[in-house]
């Protein structure tokens, strides 16, 4: 908080003056930023790449619960599954194509819960054959295809 100092004085009385003093504390629902990593290419994350992204809170009170959201489903974490929370970050070790989506965090306090703008993570990855998509095609020797 900040404290506002109100003061009175009469200019031709020396040393005579009031003052009062409020302490003003404004409280608010948190105002949340989320961001991708500082050192990470969002144009070029690749699969077996690490991400993270950084929730950014202010709040006052400050905020008591921190939510991960990937394409709106909350995220718990998951060492076995390589989705790591700690503090404000979530880490996401070596990406998939499943892990590609959209990110969001939410924040909570007393005041109130804020939902953060939300990332677009794109995931690049190897082009693959479908097994049911093979089609053998027959042709002579010099007609076109």
């Amino acid at each position: 908080g900040k404290v506002i100092t109100c003061r009175a004085e009469n200019p031709n009385v020396t040393g005579l003056f009031h003052e009062t003093m409020w302490n003003i504390d404004v409280v608010y629902a948190p105002i949340v930023s989320l961001r991708l990593g500082s050192t990470l290419n969002a144009s070029d994350i690749k699969e077996g790449d690490d991400v993270y992204f950084e929730c950014h809170v202010r709040a006052n009170p400050a905020w008591r619960r921190l939510t991960w959201l990937h394409n709106g489903v909350i995220l718990s974490h998951n060492v076995s599954a390589r989705l790591i929370l700690i503090n404000q970050s979530l880490v996401l070790q070596k990406v998939t194509r499943q892990n590609a989506g959209s990110y969001s965090c939410l924040a909570v306090n007393n005041e109130g819960e804020t939902n953060s703008n939300t990332l677009d993570l794109r995931v690049k990855y190897a082009p693959t054959c479908k097994q049911d998509r093979i089609l053998v095609v027959g042709a002579s020797r010099s007609e076109n295809l």
